[in-house]
């Protein structure tokens, strides 16, 4: 696989992972959508505005620290070491290379492995009808300056929020326990 190739899926696959609580947002029974987010927001939205003040956020981010706790901490002392983490480490790369795989089967229609120019040009329209979807409020099919701009927070707060997350101590290191 060229590099080209190997970095187009890299950033589909990113932007498919990244967005998909935002863009391909499930309908609920009666027809609304719901998302990623508006779960997080019903969950720990303790006073109705609509956002996550400090300490909700602090609350949203202990009970993720207690999901990873309970999954990977398999010797039960309330800190992730290191064989813990190595274990964290890999169930992220199986997820990487099912999303992949997922990304391949969708758009690979050749079945060689590889996305040939069609099959990118495929993958970027869906990506397309995708921001379309989730952006376009006025419905024309096309993004006006204003549209583009929310697409472009979006991203940029994304962004933000990701190498925010990077930066973080691991979930419940040693320094926190």
């Amino acid at each position: 696989m060229d590099s080209r190739t190997l970095c187009m899926l890299t950033i589909a696959a990113t932007l498919g992972f990244v967005s998909t609580p935002g863009l391909a947002r499930p309908v609920d029974g009666e027809g609304q959508r719901s998302s990623r987010r508006d779960k997080i927001l019903e969950r720990f939205d303790a006073d109705g505005d609509g956002k996550l003040n400090e300490q909700e956020r602090t609350a949203a981010r202990e009970s993720r620290r207690a999901k990873i706790l309970e999954y990977f901490d398999t010797n039960g002392n309330g800190v992730i070491d290191l064989s813990e983490r190595e274990a964290i480490g890999k169930a992220r790369m199986e997820r990487r290379g099912k999303r992949r795989e997922r990304f391949l089967e969708q758009f690979d229609a050749n079945g060689d492995g590889q996305l040939d120019e069609q099959e990118r040009a495929a993958a970027r329209e869906s990506r397309r009808a995708k921001i379309l979807e989730h952006f376009d409020t006025d419905g024309n099919g096309v993004l006006d300056d204003d549209e583009k701009k929310t697409a472009r927070e979006a991203r940029r707060h994304h962004r933000k929020r990701k190498n925010h997350q990077d930066r973080q101590p691991r979930a419940n290191s040693r320094s926190e326990a």
